[in-house]
């Protein structure tokens, strides 16, 4: 079987169940909003870069650590590469110089639009949906940022139980069998040692994390080719900190709370931010599951009251 069945994904579910669709499309499955997914994660790359992880990135010689988390047919680490390339390449105009030769004065870069008061060195975890531009407020259409040929790629770790047959066709990576469940109960998987992925994409790092109480498994690569080979396991307290978590169009199908809150409960001890992509304003993330809202267009903590429409960002306390 083939193909997405039905695009009606509420008239699949209710036929199939969740876990049986995406058993009967795993190799074939295609997110049917991929253009609002890759607008969605230019989005926030472009606030996201400016404002966190350019400082990350500087930091560190491995790149930003990211994981695709319930990563379907790759939709989100296309965007992601397509993003990277495309601020890589990016061509700045010249400066030209006045007619009695006195060069303008040079364009630096400019300072985050919000540095929250007391925040510690590594920025803590949060949830991102963007909002839709409005007239009345500041524009989230940020201009791509340059970014240096020096500065080492992304290293994506991509998670889904079924899809890791069509993640691999599209992306040419390799992606973990995890479900919700496992994250939950595992927490996110340490990046392979020697990914399958592309020579930019190879390299591997080791941060200390925040403690969490429990223990943490290793977690096997499942795959139509040879698994990625992990590094044995590594303690709780010294597994790499992921500098973001994207999920798209995927948290939603955790319908009961009690699993929800260990989810990300679990993510936040395992992630600094968490972007979340859906077509409404499912699931709902409640004070005290481990984020706090943030928002992306002023880049600080999000005004959450009556009236408010705060769906958009979390961070984690």
């Amino acid at each position: 079987m083939s193909g997405n069945l039905s695009r009606s994904m509420r008239e699949n579910y209710d036929t199939h169940g969740v876990d049986e669709y995406y058993k009967i499309v795993g190799t074939s499955y295609r997110n049917p909003h991929f253009p609002g997914i890759k607008q969605s994660v230019n989005i926030v790359m472009n606030k996201w870069w400016q404002n966190e992880a350019k400082r990350m990135s500087e930091d560190s010689d491995a790149g930003i650590l990211i994981c695709d988390l319930a990563a379907g047919s790759g939709e989100v680490t296309a965007a992601l590469q397509e993003w990277w390339e495309t601020c890589r390449t990016r061509v700045v105009p010249p400066v030209h110089t006045t007619s009695n030769a006195s060069q303008l004065p040079a364009i630096t870069p400019s300072r985050p639009a919000f540095v929250p008061t007391g925040r510690p060195a590594v920025s803590r975890p949060t949830v991102s949906r963007p909002m839709p531009t409005t007239k009345s407020g500041p524009s989230l259409h940020a201009p791509s940022p340059l970014i240096s040929a020096t500065n080492p790629a992304p290293r994506i770790v991509a998670v889904d139980p079924y899809t890791a047959d069509a993640y691999l066709q599209r992306t040419g990576l390799p992606c973990i069998a995890l479900s919700f469940q496992d994250v939950a109960q595992d927490g996110l998987p340490p990046p392979p040692e020697n990914p399958l992925a592309r020579p930019e994409l190879s390299e591997s790092n080791s941060a200390p994390r925040p403690e969490r109480d429990g223990t943490n498994s290793m977690p096997l690569a499942d795959g139509p080719v040879s698994e990625p080979q992990l590094a044995p396991e590594p303690d709780a307290n010294t597994r790499e900190l992921y500098n973001l978590v994207i999920c798209s169009f995927a948290l939603h199908l955790v319908t009961s709370p009690g699993a929800l809150f260990a989810l990300l409960s679990t993510l936040s001890y395992g992630a600094q931010w968490l972007v979340v992509l859906e077509p409404h304003k499912k699931p709902e993330i409640k004070e005290g599951w481990g984020w706090i809202l943030w928002d992306v267009t002023s880049w600080k903590e999000a005004e959450a009251g009556p009236g408010k429409d705060v769906d958009f960002v979390k961070e984690s306390v």
